[in-house]
This record gives C-alpha cells, sequence and structure tokens, in this order.
C-alpha cells in the first residue's frame, strides 16, 4: 500500500505543460518582456500565423511541450523555449535539449568575454553527456532572461 501512495505523490509533483507555460510566461513578466519590444523576441503566440506554422512544422521531430518564447536576431540564429525542451538553431542546424538533461548553464565573468552584460547573446549549455550547446538572444536583456527561465525550469523538472 504504502508504494501505491508513493507513486500518487510522484504523479502529481510532476509539472504540466500548462503549469509549465505559466511559470515562464509569469517568469517572463517579472523580468519585464512586455514592457521592452525589441523586435527579436515574441512571446510565441504573438508570432504571425505563417512564422508559427513554419516552426511548427519544421521543428515537429524537435518540440516537447508548448512553444512559448521565441528569441532571435539579424543573423537568423534563434532559440525557441517550450515548456519542456529549448530548441536552438546556429545558422547551420537545429539542436535540442530537454530540461530534464541539463547538465550546466554556463557563466562567464567580463574579464573572460571582455563583453559587458548588456552585449551578451549566446548562452552555452551542457547536457549530461558533456554536449555543448550555444543559444542565440538578441542582446544581454534577453540573454538574461532566458537564463533565469531555464535556471527556473531546470529546479522545477528536478
Amino acid at each position: 500500500m504504502l508504494g501505491y501512495h508513493f507513486l500518487i505523490v510522484l504523479y502529481l509533483m510532476k509539472k504540466t505543460d500548462e503549469y509549465m507555460l505559466n511559470r515562464i510566461k509569469w517568469k517572463a513578466g517579472r523580468h519585464g518582456i512586455y514592457k521592452r519590444s525589441n523586435g527579436y523576441t515574441f512571446f510565441f503566440d504573438e508570432l504571425p500565423e505563417s512564422i508559427k506554422g513554419h516552426l511548427k512544422t519544421d521543428l515537429k521531430e524537435y518540440l516537447s511541450g508548448i512553444p512559448v518564447i521565441f528569441f532571435s536576431k539579424p543573423s537568423n540564429q534563434w532559440t525557441l523555449l517550450c515548456t519542456k525542451c529549448v530548441v536552438g538553431y546556429s545558422g547551420e542546424r537545429v539542436f535540442c535539449i530537454d530540461f530534464e538533461d541539463i547538465f550546466e548553464i554556463e557563466t562567464y565573468p567580463f574579464w573572460i568575454t571582455k563583453k559587458s552584460k548588456l552585449d551578451w547573446d549566446e548562452l552555452t549549455i551542457s547536457d549530461k553527456k558533456s554536449n555543448r550547446y550555444v543559444f542565440h538572444t538578441y542582446d544581454g536583456y534577453d540573454h538574461n532572461l532566458l537564463h533565469n527561465i531555464l535556471l527556473m525550469c531546470c529546479q522545477l523538472v528536478a
């Protein structure tokens, strides 16, 4: 009987896509996404239907969960944050990492990057197999937003 109750508790602790969606949107709001419009970062729902359709069709094998925030930059590199994973495009290939597979979100101090935090536009993430992925944002504000949301998501799925 104890095993049955333990399974129920584990099931109830599992975060639904809707729960993750609401938490991500809440966190984005706390970081000022509504006040700041740079033309490169959007809630997925606010993208034009043609872009949403293109992303959903082309990324069908990568998408896990509900797409929430789309980060892009003039070089056509982009990051799509979903409720279970983060998908990136380097300009050459698409890649994805589930939150539960994230091992490390790397941050570099100023003396290594030689960039101001406001100029940071890449976030490097390592998975549990030591693969490294670079996710792109427009600027330091978006970098900080993505970084903090990913930290929250990793804590929620742990």
